[in-house]
């Protein structure tokens, strides 16, 4: 195949809207690997909607990725307005490994209704830095071997609904980090990697067949971000994966705004990368036909310079289609996607046993003080953490709990931030408060504290159970 036949069948863009654009279905005709859905390609008022777009994807080129992140907790697609109903890895965290293997596979069974393919989840981050801006409830927790053992549930759930593939992220690990890749370029020194290896070997044993790397720079392997590093990428080939390397979204501030998105996606394919993730064009507000136009023609322009040797083209191009045509499939060998059995939600006994977990690990005396809220003060300016949810379904529940009689202060934060502290600090000042933690377990907060580990409606319904159990 020549090059201009090749370079479709390596990238996975995404696209505006919940109809299927004409240049994307022109791509599909050339071969492209895969379509990357976010929350502004699912309608929740149609939820057939987004299985109807998977399957006009799939009518143009039967064998492509159809893609999402969703990871439950603070990060989801397919219920990006409102929010996510399946627990986060942190309040995984907080329960045996056997409830992530559980929940792993209800969310594979939800993604594999919608038409989705390639989950880019879990997360083998390990989340040890409370000032993480990025990662936080998104992670199974601190402990390095605590998180592999979640990790390798999860990726073990996915393996139970065939046709579902796992994308285990963001390798070396994200977690250490005080820079968000979205917005800057983080370093982590060899130490930490070392520190953070095991849930992604864990992953790697379990079977996961893709895994997604993270626009950060270890200073041993390089002075490159790890994505466009081919030193740090040849790692993870020694450490014995042999699937689908995808780049996390390469319009992150870590790669385009270092090397450009087209640059940035060529030189991740020399590096060794498979799968070149472009991003939410959206969320960038950006025109997704100019962008992919631009990275094509970048990287056909890196094979004719000599930077993307045309065989480690050829190879990514393999890996692609190797997983793709695998994974199409078992999607023809299973008669019915929604499988007698299957769950599409969690189980009833795993949901008030991670609901018991966060009693305990919260301060009775703020558990009993959401039955006296007055006022709520959302503390995170903005929402970090639920950035990719859209939603802030806790801070919301919160709101109707609250009651002109009430003498309480809720402050919902995420991580014990200079601002956010700032904020805690003041309500606290004024009167009677409690802090509603929705980051990372245990948060790190000096104060008083309701431990969620999510801002989700998962965690709201949580809230709401308990400031009426109290009342």
């Amino acid at each position: 195949m020549r090059p201009d036949e090749l370079v479709p069948g390596v990238l996975l863009p995404g696209f505006a809207g919940t109809e299927l654009p004409e240049w994307v279905r022109a791509e599909l005709d050339r071969g492209l690997g895969g379509v990357c859905l976010f929350a502004g390609n699912v309608d929740a008022a149609d939820p057939d909607g987004t299985a109807r777009l998977a399957a006009a994807i799939r009518a143009a080129r039967p064998a492509t990725l159809v893609a999402a992140d969703e990871e439950g907790g603070v990060v989801t697609r397919l219920e990006g307005r409102d929010g996510s109903t399946l627990p986060s890895p942190a309040q995984l965290g907080l329960v045996p490994a056997d409830v992530s293997e559980r929940v792993g596979a209800v969310l594979a069974e939800r993604v594999r209704r919608a038409g989705i393919d390639l989950v880019l989840a879990p997360s083998a981050d390990v989340n040890d830095n409370p000032q993480n801006p990025v990662i936080g409830a998104r992670s199974f927790g601190a402990d390095p071997r605590m998180v592999a053992d979640r990790v390798a549930a999860s990726v073990r759930g996915f393996r139970s609904r065939r046709s579902v593939a796992a994308c285990v992220k963001h390798w070396p690990g994200h977690g250490d980090t005080d820079v968000d890749s979205h917005r800057g370029l983080p370093t982590i020194p060899e130490a930490t990697a070392e520190r953070h290896a095991l849930p992604f070997q864990a992953a790697i044993a379990a079977g996961v067949p893709a895994v997604m790397t993270a626009h950060i720079v270890v200073p041993e392997w390089g002075d490159e971000p790890v994505t466009v590093n081919p030193a740090a990428l040849a790692r993870l080939r020694v450490a014995g994966f042999d699937g689908v390397v995808v780049t996390d979204a390469v319009d992150m501030a870590a790669i385009a705004d270092t090397y450009g998105i087209g640059r940035g996606a060529a030189r991740a394919l020399a590096a060794g990368a498979d799968l070149v993730c472009l991003g939410n064009p959206e969320l960038a507000g950006i025109d997704a036909a100019q962008q992919y136009a631009q990275v094509v023609a970048a990287i056909e322009a890196a094979v004719a310079d000599g930077l993307l040797p045309l065989d480690r083209l050829r190879d990514a191009h393999r890996r692609v289609g190797a997983l793709s045509a695998r994974l199409a499939a078992e999607r023809d060998a299973v008669a019915d996607h929604a499988a007698a059995g299957a769950r599409v939600d969690v189980d009833p006994g795993d949901a008030a046993a991670i609901a018991a977990a966060l009693a305990e690990a919260s301060a009775t005396e703020s558990v009993a003080a959401l039955a006296r809220i007055g006022r709520v003060v959302d503390a995170r300016a903005g929402a970090t953490m639920a950035a990719a949810t859209r939603a802030v379904p806790v801070a919301d529940a919160l709101r109707e709990l609250a009651s002109p009689g009430g003498d309480v202060t809720a402050v919902v934060a995420d991580r014990p931030s200079t601002t956010q502290r700032g904020v805690i600090d003041e309500v606290r000042a004024a009167g009677e408060s409690v802090v509603v933690n929705v980051g990372a377990l245990p948060g790190g907060f000096d104060a008083a504290v309701v431990q969620l580990g999510a801002d989700s409606r998962f965690s709201a319904a949580i809230v709401r159970a308990w400031a009426e159990a109290g009342r």
